[in-house]
């Protein structure tokens, strides 16, 4: 071998012994943050479910979560480059886009109002109808200046609904937890709340609170709303889309592997596959044995469920002028969950 052949074939060791390092990190899987109402809420139940079922590791994501009081702060997160993606509902990320409009909804959970309001046990004589909230106390989910989160919007909706000005009553927020929604009713701080499962079946359990409209019940949600509803779903920025496509693409890939296994799963196997304490693990599979269908269930949009929520966005936000000319649906970008009418 000589000079010249000696010089390429260390050249070419040089190259690949550089290239080393490229190649390892092009396996590692992506970091994908997502900020969202938890932890536990059941309308974000698939993407805890992510890396459960391993569904993070076949679409090649580290998954991290960041959990707060409600969907506003999480956008508010999400929009501040602290996470990459935010959990909210369609009709809160409407009003948040009325100052944020680079936000875009890439994948939806489910496909239904999962909220119940539930009013203070020792009111069950005296409240028997949403007429009868006028002159009481409704907590609300942590909201931003900015933007209603769904509970307070699903609350106002409701009362007006009923006949009820939004005067009659007093709006005070209530957190978003188990432990806070208890102790708001329970030392009569609020006398009602719209509340997601498993807390609303907790509070049943314990015989803190009652229920009073049921929303995951598809005959009453459609009584009330006028038909399928776009409920949760998963939020980025503009900057994000364009950016980093593939990371849309695997969260959403992630999110519709994790639909997909809930409904090929019992309740009793999907709570299985959670971090739940015990005593709270029957609530939560009486929850899925009645109303596993809120869950959308190929995570793909749906034309017609974001049309009644743009709906409803339009009816609670009478008297914003450019909040009656925003269009839920320009907010979706389709492109990874795909759609169905």
């Amino acid at each position: 071998m000589n000079l010249v052949q000696a010089r390429f074939l260390i050249f070419l060791l040089l190259i690949w012994i550089c290239g080393l390092p490229s190649l390892a990190r092009a396996d590692d899987p992506m970091r994908v943050v997502v900020a969202m109402p938890g932890p536990g809420a059941a309308p974000f139940l698939p993407v805890e479910l992510i890396p459960k079922i391993g569904a993070d590791r076949k679409m090649g994501i580290e998954l991290g979560f960041r959990y707060f009081g409600g969907g506003p702060l999480a956008v508010k997160d999400m929009a501040g480059r602290n996470s990459d993606f935010a959990g909210l509902a369609l009709a809160a990320l409407g009003g948040l886009s009325l100052k944020l409009d680079n936000l875009r909804s890439v994948v939806p959970l489910t496909q239904a109002p999962a909220y119940t309001l539930m009013v203070r046990a020792d009111l069950k004589q005296q409240v028997r109808t949403v007429k009868d909230l006028y002159g009481r106390t409704i907590g609300t989910h942590t909201g931003t200046k900015s933007g209603k989160s769904t509970g307070q919007q699903l609350s106002e909706f409701l009362l007006t609904r009923s006949g009820l000005s939004l005067e009659s009553v007093n709006f005070v927020p209530a957190g978003q937890s188990e432990d806070e929604y208890q102790a708001a009713l329970a030392s009569g701080a609020v006398d009602a709340m719209m509340v997601n499962e498993p807390f609303a079946s907790l509070l049943e359990q314990f015989h803190v609170a009652y229920r009073l409209v049921d929303l995951h019940n598809p005959k009453v949600a459609a009584k009330w709303l006028g038909g399928p509803f776009l409920y949760t779903q998963l939020a980025t920025r503009q900057e994000l889309l364009d950016q980093e496509p593939e990371k849309v693409r695997r969260l959403v890939g992630a999110v519709q592997l994790a639909l997909h296994w809930i409904h090929s799963h019992s309740p009793e196997q999907i709570v299985a596959a959670l971090d739940i304490p015990a005593d709270k693990r029957p609530a939560l599979i009486r929850f899925l044995r009645a109303n596993k269908n809120v869950f959308n269930p190929s995570g793909k949009f749906s034309d017609a469920q974001i049309r009644t929520a743009d709906t409803f966005f339009h009816e609670v936000s009478r008297g914003n002028l450019k909040a009656r000319q925003r269009q839920l649906s320009d907010l979706v970008d389709a492109r990874w969950a795909g759609r169905s009418r």
